[in-house]
This record gives structure tokens, sequence and C-alpha cells, in this order.
């Protein structure tokens, strides 16, 4: 019986160096079946020469005249797919070579599996090691995806210790089906909707230390953003909003879950654009009230969450999956 096969979406622009070092790391994976689906968003530095020479059967390339927004090119991709699961990884991030067999061997031991995490691990430019968190547990395992969630965007410091978009995997169909990534005016608050969105009452998370995905910081995702940007990320908040309304289905009803999702965006927002919140005086309690009510209509203030992780151990675990 052949192993399924795992589509790998890289989206790409102007960052030729980094990009061998990302196929690389794909090259290197222990787990064969893979298609591979690079999309050059327009990029106008060596490219378009380097992907000229990459021949493979299981390679689409896509060249992009222009470029598009970040979540349109990733969109357009995946429509291209042909596999069972399906994984977009970033043209300046890296995965360990397990990474694919691990998620693999998690979904196919649990079909109400729905997403798949790893261990995020901080790299440089020069992909030196900035920092490593403490994992989530100890070894892998599967629970209920609403109970995993509401955990996690309870959490001050979980966000640390995964990455919602360049290294969650997913049952393909179930991404397509929810409509894949939105796109909106700030692109880190897009990849939480398929997150949310492949997701039923029935569904469930996989997540294992030993599958890490070495996420790349740059100095402007540092920053604190003022100004147009701020303002523009203020609407995309919104527009998460507006879309995360429209997948959130069986959860539509759990109070729990959209207190800590809205708390972790608040969270989110006003780490990246601190001096545009500073300059505009968002009171974070009244947009807290503000999303609530644009949300559900229900002006109902929850009460705060606690951080569910303690010691880097879930608060409640299911039976352990095999990893």
């Amino acid at each position: 019986m052949s192993k399924p096969r795992v589509s790998i979406i890289v989206p790409t622009l102007n960052r030729v160096e980094l990009l061998i070092q990302t196929l690389r790391s794909i090259t290197l994976q222990d787990y064969e079946n893979i298609e591979l689906i690079i999309s050059n968003n327009g990029s106008r530095d060596a490219t378009s020469e380097f992907l000229s020479h990459l021949k493979s059967d299981n390679l689409l390339t896509i060249t992009r005249p222009f470029t598009l927004p970040l979540e349109a090119n990733v969109n357009d991709a995946a429509r291209h797919a042909t596999g069972e699961y399906l994984i977009i990884l970033s043209d300046d991030d890296l995965i360990s070579s397990n990474y694919i067999s691990t998620m693999v061997t998690g979904f196919e031991a649990d079909p109400e599996v729905q997403v798949g995490l790893g261990r995020r691990i901080l790299i440089d430019g020069d992909s030196r090691i900035i920092h490593q968190s403490d994992p989530l547990s100890a070894t892998a395992y599967v629970e209920p995806a609403e109970a995993w969630m509401t955990r996690y965007f309870a959490s001050r410091t979980a966000h640390h210790h995964i990455n919602t978009i360049f290294s969650t995997f997913y049952r393909r169909s179930a991404w397509l089906a929810c409509g894949g990534q939105p796109t909106l005016s700030a692109s880190f608050f897009a990849d939480t909707v398929p997150f949310v969105g492949v997701n039923t009452a029935r569904s469930k998370v996989f997540y294992a230390p030993e599958a890490a995905f070495l996420y790349r910081m740059h100095q402007s995702q540092e920053s604190r953003q003022a100004g147009p940007i701020g303002k523009q990320t203020f609407l995309g908040l919104f527009q998460f909003f507006e879309r995360i309304k429209q997948v959130l289905g069986d959860f539509s009803s759990s109070d729990t879950l959209k207190s800590a999702l809205i708390d972790y965006i608040i969270m989110m927002f006003t780490g990246s654009c601190g001096q545009f919140v500073a300059d505009e005086r968002i009171d974070p309690l009244a947009l807290r009230a503000v999303l609530r009510d644009y949300l559900d209509g229900s002006s109902q203030r929850a009460v705060e969450s606690p951080d569910l992780w303690q010691g880097g151990q879930p608060a409640r675990l299911s039976e352990s999956a095999s990893a």
C-alpha cells in the first residue's frame, strides 16, 4: 500500500539564497511521497533562473507576472495540489527531516485529526538558533480541537511555541473547504482562519514536539508599526473577524473559545502595532468589547483566562498518538 501524497506549497519572493536552504530541508525529508509546488510571486532577483534548472516529476513551478498578495498566491498554488495532505512552507523557513513523516503518522492514526503542529524554533538570517522554547508537552499527543484551541488562544506564551501558518499540517480537502487563506490587510491574522475553520466539534489537533519547524526572524517582524501600516493592520483585524464568523461553525456557541480568540488577536495587534495603538489611544479593553459585539452581537465581558499551559504541559491530554 502506497503512502499518502503530501503537497508542500512554497511561496517565494526575492529570496533565492534562503529559498535554496528551504528546498534542501524538503529534499532531506525521510518521507518520499511528496509533491512540491513552488509559486514564484513576481520575483526580480535570480529566483526565476534558479527555478528553471530544477527538474523533477514531483515538482511544479508557477511564475507570477507580478506580485500578488501572499494569501492569493498561496490559495492559487493550493488549487494545483493533488496530495491528501497539505503544508505551506515559507521560502525562508526550514523543517526537520522527520517533520512530514511524523505528521503523516499522527494523521493516519486518527482520521478525526484535522490540524498538525510541531515545535517552533527561532533562527536568524544565518540560520543560527535565536531561541528554543520548551515544547508544549514531552511527547506527541492528540486532543479535541475546541479544548486545544481555547487553551492556545488564551495562553500568553503558547504562540511562541508553534506557528499557525507556515508550519501547520492539514488535510487538503478540509483546508480547501473552509476557503484556505483569506486575503486580509494584515497577513498574520489570516493564518488563524483555516486553523479554526477546518475543525468541527468532533475534530482533533495533533502536536508532536519532535517535529521541528525553524522559523526565521527578520528585523521587520520585530518592529512596532505606526502610521499607515498600523492603520492597515487595524483594518485587517476587523476583516479577520468578519471572515472568522463564517467558519466558526460548531464553535459559534462557545463563549470561552470566542473570548480566547478575541484576546489572542488583540495581543497580536497591540504587540505588532504598539505605536499606532498609542497614537490612536486605543484602549484594549474597549476594543475587546467592540470585537465581541462585532463577532456575535454580545457585549458580555468574558472572564480573563489564565495561561493554561503550566510548565510546558497541557492541562488536559487525550491518549498520545504514535509518532
